[in-house]
């Protein structure tokens, strides 16, 4: 075996413990240069954090130290080593890059592996190690650790380079004694200490709402909405995401109880043939389509495809049915999840591989029913959205081009997101005609003896939905949460004073949250006692609570608490007795909200009447209403021309969201004025027929 190797990296040195024998665990992470850093390293139960040192004394003798990492290093260490503390110089980075060809943060026994000139003739090992079956230590480089046995240390790595170690009790029963001493001693100011140290803590967002994309990222994690998963564009939905996205599931649920709507639920798998059924419909759709093709390690007859959507799943059942008008109107409504393997870059909430919602199928036996249904859900998800969400929509019909595949006609909610002006779809509602239950035979006999076949709509709301509250409210400190949709729309923070009793003060809060869970709030009371008022101030700031109450000595003295709304940031005192103000001051607040939110999307709304208004407004971060002719050729024309002559160039890559840079068809509004003749197409010079509003999108 060669013991001539130096180790410079991590790699080499993880394929030098292999030559050598040496079985180990491996952690890959973000760098830890601090002890502080190591220790939130989840290693196994028995393995020991490593503290290593790297000393030098004043005759240039050098001592790695290899510790554990709770050892105290102070005189009592020195005087059981028979040193003198103030020799003893913990080394510089020159020392250290020239004794192990390392630096600081980095320090660790197999690094020795490049001491050439036999600097380091000292290496001891702390005697509490020895107590452990592994330790936890850096392979070189401080971005992993790797878990491997004492003796793997001593006797395969230390021995093969010729290397003397001492073991040594660096502390003993009296120091041990002496320290828990001044450990009780200080216990108070190291408590406050902690809570300073939290407030140090990065639980601000760093970056400013403009600088966008980085803005959404930080406020997902860190108001605790989403969870990194390891497989790209798919993400774990915290409690705290989960909760609104059940109060949508309960208020929509409300809503299409009264259209007699019926939950149920269908199968995630279907076959390639059913699938394939219905050609024009599976084409919008084929890129995304995953496949399972095997199970254990065997193949399948015929491969099943994940539900992009459930037209093709649901519509064979729907002809059994189906048998006579009387079975009509067939209305039936899923919460689940969907699958579509996006290609574009994902971003949690907005475009995801794997994402939660509702998709509503109904049959009808005329087309005027069929039609009506439409524009009912389409209401329904105008309310969701202003009611539940505070976000402003615009209905209307998308075009053909952009209408659901196989459909009739799609209508459409459409949302604009202030910071940068795209147009991001909220829902949709299709009107699907007689073209699935003609492909798939769901068809009756009508009241005139006659076989007719059924009119049917389909319509979808997902967890996007979010995502557009996040975008719209979201500030500099993080979330901003509409009242409606929030876990807790109050919190109620004690602040403890030397002048107040601390269990009064408590006693207080509490009867304050008993009150106000008697009016059918969502309340939460924050008596933690290893966090400072701030940082919790803070903390909930950045989860978004629309309410804050703090009760301090002249709150409790006055027989009052302070308010501090978060969407707005106003401070006021209200008395005990006028507490029961506080559900109206709640509406109020999402009033505000929807109301400043519905002024920011008219202000990114811009009329062009022709081609260079067009792409002014466009680079401006605007969506733009415009004449139109209707024509599919033109609409096509202005995406690829707007893509050609835009100025924008979107920068934002590794995993954050990319858009293009041309414009497409968002909706024709339901809401507009009628087009007159002579008026013309702001592209094409022809007779224009409508008012369409275009957008760079998500």
């Amino acid at each position: 075996m060669d013991n001539n190797f130096q180790l410079l990296n991590k790699q080499a040195c993880l394929e030098q413990l292999t030559k050598l024998g040496i079985e180990y665990i491996a952690h890959h992470h973000d760098p830890v240069p601090t002890m502080e850093d190591v220790v939130k390293i989840k290693v196994a139960d028995g393995t020991a954090y490593v503290k290593n040192l790297l000393y030098v004394d004043k005759k240039s003798n050098y001592y790695l130290i290899l510790a554990n990492h709770s050892t105290q290093v102070g005189k009592l260490f020195w005087k059981t080593l028979g040193l003198a503390s103030g020799n003893m110089r913990l080394s510089k980075e020159e020392q250290i890059a020239e004794a192990l060809k390392s630096s600081k943060g980095n320090v660790n026994p197999f690094a020795v592996a490049n001491d050439a000139n036999n600097l380091v003739k000292n290496i001891i090992i702390d005697e509490e190690l020895t107590k452990y079956q592994r330790l936890a230590l850096h392979p070189i480089e401080n971005t992993t650790t790797v878990e491997i046995s004492l003796d793997d240390l001593q006797n395969k790595f230390l021995k093969i380079l010729n290397r003397q170690f001492t073991v040594l009790q660096l502390t003993d029963a009296a120091a041990e004694q002496k320290l828990e001493q001044q450990k009780e001693q200080q216990k108070e100011q190291q408590k406050e200490q902690q809570k300073d140290q939290q407030n140090l803590q990065t639980l601000a967002i760093t970056v400013k709402k403009s600088d966008f994309s980085e803005w959404y990222q930080q406020v997902i994690r860190k108001a605790e909405l989403i969870e990194y998963y390891d497989v790209s564009g798919c993400y774990i939905l915290r409690p705290w995401a989960y909760f609104i996205w059940e109060q949508i599931q309960r208020y929509f649920d409300d809503l299409i109880r009264t259209e007699e709507v019926e939950n149920t639920y269908f199968p995630m798998f279907l076959s390639a043939k059913h699938l394939n059924k219905e050609k024009e419909h599976v084409e919008g759709f084929k890129a995304e389509v995953a496949w399972v093709t095997k199970y254990g390690e065997s193949d399948l007859n015929e491969p099943l495809a994940i539900r992009p959507t459930s037209e093709t799943i649901m519509y064979p059942a729907f002809a059994k049915w189906v048998q006579s008008h009387r079975d009509l109107p067939l209305k039936v409504n899923q919460w689940t999840n969907i699958v579509r393997w996006e290609f574009k870059f994902p971003t949690p909430f907005i475009r995801t591989r794997e994402f939660l919602w509702q998709e509503g199928h109904t049959a009808h036996s005329t087309r005027e029913e069929a039609v009506k249904q439409v524009y009912t859900i389409l209401d329904f998800y105008e309310q969701v959205y202003g009611e539940l969400l505070a976000v402003p929509v615009i209905k209307g019909i998308k075009t053909e081009s952009e209408k659901f595949a196989g459909g009739d006609f799609t209508t459409t909610v459409e949302t604009i997101i202030p910071q940068n002006g795209r147009g991001l779809q909220g829902a949709t509602s299709h009107h699907l005609g007689q073209n699935f239950s003609k492909m798939f035979e769901i068809n009756f006999e009508d009241d005139k003896k006659q076989k007719a076949f059924a009119w049917q709509t389909s319509w979808g709301l997902t967890t996007r939905s979010i995502g557009a509250m996040i975008m719209f409210h979201g500030d500099d400190k993080g979330l901003v949460l509409p009242p409606r949709i929030a876990k807790y729309q109050i919190v109620i923070i004690p602040i403890i004073h030397k002048d107040l009793d601390e269990q009064q003060l408590n006693e207080r809060c509490e009867q304050i949250r008993q009150l106000l869970v008697k009016q059918k709030l969502r309340v939460h009371l924050d008596s933690r006692d290893n966090y400072s008022p701030g940082w919790k101030f803070n903390k909930w700031e950045q989860k978004g609570v629309p309410i804050r109450l703090e009760i301090g000595p002249g709150e409790f003295k006055n027989n009052e608490v302070r308010v501090v709304q978060r969407f707005d940031n106003k401070k006021y005192q209200i008395k005990m007795e006028e507490l029961n103000q506080l559900n109206q001051i709640l509406d109020n607040i999402h009033n505000a909200m929807l109301e400043k939110a519905r002024t920011e999307l008219n202000q990114r709304i811009k009329q062009a009447e022709n081609w260079k208004e067009f792409m002014n407004q466009l680079n401006q971060r605007n969506t733009i209403l415009t004449k139109w002719c209707e024509r599919q050729e033109c609409e096509k024309q202005v995406k690829t021309k707007s893509g050609i002559e835009s100025k924008e160039k979107d920068s934002e890559i590794d995993g954050q969201v990319q858009l293009t840079g041309s414009a497409k068809t968002l909706c024709m509004p339901l809401k507009q004025d009628q087009v007159k003749e002579g008026e013309l197409c702001f592209n094409c010079g022809q007779q224009a027929k409508k008012y369409v509003l275009w957008g760079r999108s998500y």
